[in-house]
């Protein structure tokens, strides 16, 4: 049963607006799911109008955001990242930093996270390799979707027409001239991803640089997030996509088994 949050005692001396600011943020995170700007000022006591204003200020800077389906709100991609980047984000990323740190400690693979929100891509953990080659995001950080391994993971995600629209129907950005920017070409390739349950990339973003990422998926077998690594293309003979691949559909698998999902 969705949480019901109380108004709270103001206390004295601080900001009206912000506190209820994270008033609401608190509801949001507690509710687990999305909620209307009218629930939200029912449970705490504030007219509409006022919580209309504050909500919009959050969303402009991406603490929530607005679903399209729904036209309700959830935690945006700032939120997260800031819970991810302090531990206490989604259960689920305390698990994929373990493995992302040991990917990185054992086979010094640079290691990400990122979900889909709207039409972006958006990092949630970054943990980066000591090795020579650094590929420095943060959490909140975007992701290209067409030219990243785990973009393309959530594209596949995806049903093809939901792909198509989120990409556009001209050719896609060539970001290093190993960049596919057919779309169409890229589709047929995302049938592939759903397959085989991983995808690579082979310095489409980076030149030298290669990338394999994975699903990660929920009870009920969604994907909420790509895994992925990248290590320098000529760091180690031994390194190859392909025996980077069972590492990490392996890791992707051990957080989906802890979100409840069972192959």
């Amino acid at each position: 049963m969705p949480s019901k949050i109380a108004p709270k005692l103001r206390t004295t001396g601080g900001s009206q607006s912000l506190e209820r600011g994270l008033d609401i943020l608190e509801m949001i995170e507690a509710e687990g799911s999305d909620i209307g700007v009218r629930e939200i000022a029912r449970r705490l006591a504030l007219g509409p109008a006022i919580v209309q204003r504050l909500v919009s200020s959050l969303a402009a800077r991406g603490y929530i955001e607005k679903s399209a389906e729904t036209a309700r709100y959830r935690l945006g991609s700032r939120s997260l990242a800031l819970g991810a980047n302090g531990g206490h984000g989604p259960d689920y990323l305390v698990v994929a930093r373990r493995e992302l740190e040991r990917l990185a400690r054992d086979h010094r693979l640079n290691g990400f996270v990122a979900v889909l929100r709207g039409s972006r891509a958006v990092y949630l953990l970054a943990v980066q390799a000591d090795g020579p080659v650094t590929i420095k995001v943060s959490p909140g950080n975007e992701m290209p979707l067409h030219s990243t391994a785990g973009g393309k993971v959530l594209l596949a995600s995806l049903a093809d027409d939901e792909a198509r629209n989120l990409l556009g129907r001209g050719r896609l950005t060539a970001i290093t001239p190993q960049t596919m920017t057919d779309p169409t070409a890229l589709a047929a390739l995302l049938t592939k991803v759903r397959r085989q349950g991983y995808a690579t990339v082979s310095e489409e973003n980076i030149p030298g640089v290669l990338s394999i990422g994975a699903p990660i998926r929920d009870r009920a077998g969604r994907v909420v997030a790509a895994l992925s690594v990248a290590f320098p293309k000529y760091l180690d003979a031994g390194l190859t996509l392909q025996s980077i691949r069972p590492l990490v559909t392996d890791a992707a698998a051990k957080v989906s088994r802890m979100m409840g999902w069972q192959p």
